[in-house]
């Protein structure tokens, strides 16, 4: 990785129902096709950087996305890592295409780090996100939507900042420790009073 290379992060376990075939597809795709020259003479060139472990078990990913992150020089597996933060630094985007999930955490901690998201439209990401205020939501599997938004993230340096300039301070405020331990305090209060 380059200092002006465009980093795309995902981080999470490497299995379909995250949507792991859907966005080594979109950026294969999104690698071969013809972003401006300007744009790549400014970013330098594209990225795709994976942090979790590959489980194979229960929802193995499909054989040409696996061949695909063996093969492809601009698509970076790292395996499970313990501490993140320095994955997220060197960072522009996390894209988190999963097609179901609780509360996600990654997103959460992509935030706190500045890190504009591309989430899928589901429960958790769709709180988190708000749509071009501090991230981007797309359909879920969707890999042609998918590639042209990291693309117009990549193209679109005033959007990509103005992402960035909010994506910290979204979190901090809204998510804020002791915010949520009142949350969780006044629900006990109120399933004690019933």
């Amino acid at each position: 990785i380059c200092k002006n290379d465009f980093v795309f992060i995902f981080v999470g376990r490497l299995v379909g129902d995250k949507g792991i075939n859907e966005l080594v597809r979109a950026f294969s795709h999104l690698t071969l096709s013809s972003i401006e020259a300007e744009n790549i003479l400014t970013t330098g060139g594209l990225k795709l950087l994976l942090v979790g472990p590959l489980e194979s078990q229960l929802d193995p990913l499909q054989p040409e996305t696996l061949e695909a992150i063996v093969h492809n020089k601009n698509i970076i597996s790292v395996g499970f890592q313990a501490e993140v933060r320095s994955y997220f630094a060197i960072a522009d985007c996390l894209v988190f295409p999963s097609y179901r999930e609780g509360f996600p955490n990654v997103v959460l901690q992509a935030g706190a780090m500045g890190l504009p998201s591309i989430v899928t439209d589901i429960n958790g990401c769709n709180e988190i996100i708000i749509n071009e205020k501090n991230g981007l939501i797309i359909p879920v599997q969707d890999e042609v939507v998918l590639c042209k938004t990291m693309r117009k993230i990549v193209e679109d340096s005033i959007l990509h900042t103005n992402l960035i300039s909010n994506s910290r301070e979204m979190i901090v405020s809204r998510y804020e420790q002791q915010v949520v331990w009142e949350s969780v305090f006044d629900q006990y209060i109120k399933l004690t009073q019933n």
